[in-house]
């Protein structure tokens, strides 16, 4: 993976769930809203992946990576944990801030993904969620 091809992420959140019987059991598959997530823009044509993605009636992967360290020649050493996502791209939107540290703007896309599989990468596991049966 090369540097130059990866979005920073400015932040995330998602929510999954299990229904619950009167008693507070959970029982049945796991649900999800949605994962919503926002990623700093250096480019304006790089908006268009997510455009793109939107367009797709096929499952997206999409992969975060925490505490990722590259080397001099921007490709990937190593990271902390991770993230794959897989869903649908269902909504993208576009800000601008004006108040970044170098006093330039910085435009912000925020994704909204409707979810159907997570994996998650530890330092000595990975763990597979499955939401739905895409």
């Amino acid at each position: 993976m090369v540097q130059s091809q990866c979005f920073t992420v400015q932040d995330y959140h998602y929510h999954c769930y299990r229904d619950r019987d009167a008693q507070g059991n959970p029982f049945g598959g796991i649900m999800s809203d949605y994962l919503d997530f926002s990623v700093v823009v250096s480019d304006l044509d790089a908006c268009k992946f997510f455009y793109q993605c939107m367009d797709l009636s096929d499952n997206t992967p999409m992969s975060f990576l925490f505490n990722a360290s590259f080397s001099n020649t921007g490709r990937l050493n190593d990271f902390e944990d991770g993230l794959i996502t897989y869903g649908y791209v269902v909504n993208a939107e576009e800000s601008c801030e004006n108040d970044d540290a170098t006093g330039e703007e910085q435009v912000l896309l925020h994704v909204r993904m409707l979810l159907s599989n997570m994996c998650f990468l530890g330092n000595n596991a990975v763990h597979f969620l499955e939401i739905t049966k895409d």
